[in-house]
């Protein structure tokens, strides 16, 4: 398991080797699907911090804050150390794959259609925390594919 900070410096960086502009809300979404994505097919976490069920969606705000400076703007380069294992690293590329490419607004919008995000929020409100166990339900469900 890794902290988000290591997990969001590999997917900044991969996303600087794509071309694909990353910003502070689309890392909140893509860290969340990393999550999930990882949960469905290796049944553990990834990632040991906990999402919240913020208005535009899942956010770590340890994450959130961390790059809340640069506001809606590219985020840069950063240095990364994570040693993540082949399979890791196969599942967090495959997501990004998928989802790196989308914009942030259809990301939103994803993660908004999704069950942690949208029964956390809708119960207990903004801020609310999402419950590992929710997104492991969910996408262990098979309901995210």
């Amino acid at each position: 398991m890794y902290n988000a900070h290591e997990i969001a410096s590999y997917v900044i960086n991969w996303c600087h080797d794509h071309n694909i502009l990353i910003t502070n809300l689309k890392l909140q979404k893509l860290l969340y699907f990393i999550q999930g994505e990882n949960c469905r097919i290796r049944h553990t976490r990834l990632i040991s911090d906990d999402f919240y069920a913020w208005q535009l969606g899942p956010v770590i705000p340890n994450v959130y804050y961390e790059f809340a400076g640069y506001s809606s703007s590219a985020l840069p380069k950063q240095q990364c150390s994570v040693s993540l294992s082949s399979e890791e690293l196969s599942i967090v590329n495959q997501t990004l794959l998928k989802y790196a490419p989308k914009s942030t607004w259809d990301l939103v919008d994803i993660s908004h259609s999704q069950d942690p995000w949208k029964y956390n929020h809708q119960v207990f409100g903004d801020r609310s925390l999402i419950p590992y166990r929710s997104i492991e339900n969910y996408y262990e469900s098979g309901e995210s594919l």
